[in-house]
């Protein structure tokens, strides 16, 4: 029995995918109940090819793949591997060797660890000093509690990891990067206990970041999450 699914979307990361399905399989060696989902989110490079390998290669784990022809954004990505998972618990985290494998399974093991594991939200907050976008990070703390009337904290650092239940109350989930949001208001709006545990966010080792690649992209995406904050305290009832 599937106990966790873990989504992967993967956009052009063929060139580490390798290392970062090796951080898999030390993270997962024995785990039966876990299922890795790589998602092929409309990648121009070799990235379709080098899942392809990895999964032909093996794993103690169940490994699957997931193809988007186009690229939609990242939450269209990981819907499509949310929709292809079988776990009692589904979490996703980013595929660019930023985030480490481990982090998954130790947040799984924090929500066991709760008393009522099926009520609860779990995600990582980012303990490194990251400069000027940890700044942009508690800007954005401020702004959920002054429009939502809810301290979100560290919304986009990953992992994600949640009971099936919540995704019941997905209706009109976003296709981009705000899907971080629309998934931990949820959970806050459904009464669900956050279960965080620290993470370190590493340092890319190849290719750059789609969205924080410079410090106009950063206000770019800062911009769109403002814009999407005002969207759930408009329509959040709805949504």
């Amino acid at each position: 029995m599937i106990r966790l699914s873990i989504i992967l979307p993967c956009y052009n990361e063929g060139e580490t995918l390798g290392a970062l399905v090796d951080g898999y399989r030390r993270a997962l060696a024995g785990r039966g109940d876990v299922e890795l989902i790589l998602v092929d989110n409309g990648s121009t490079d070799d990235t379709a090819r080098q899942i392809a390998r990895e999964i032909a290669t093996g794993a103690s784990f169940v490994f699957e793949s997931v193809s988007v022809p186009h690229n939609r954004g990242y939450g269209h990505g990981i819907l499509c591997g949310l929709a292809k998972a079988r776990g009692s618990f589904l979490a996703w985290s980013h595929a660019d060797l930023q985030c480490p494998p481990a982090d998954v399974i130790r947040l799984f093991d924090a929500v066991l660890a709760h008393p009522e594991p099926h009520n609860c939200f779990g995600k990582g907050h980012r303990v490194n000093d990251r400069g000027r976008a940890g700044l942009l990070t508690r800007l954005q703390t401020l702004l959920s509690q002054l429009l939502l009337g809810q301290r979100l904290v560290e919304i986009n650092a990953q992992p994600k990891l949640f009971h099936r239940s919540l995704l019941n109350r997905f209706h009109r989930p976003p296709i981009g990067y705000e899907l971080d949001i629309y998934a931990y208001y949820k959970a806050v709006r459904a009464g669900l206990s956050v279960v965080s545990i620290p993470v370190q966010f590493l340092e890319r080792q190849a290719g750059r970041s789609k969205w924080a690649f410079s410090l106009p992209s950063r206000l770019r995406f800062m911009a769109r999450n403002l814009w999407y904050l005002l969207t759930l305290r408009l329509n959040g009832e709805r949504i």
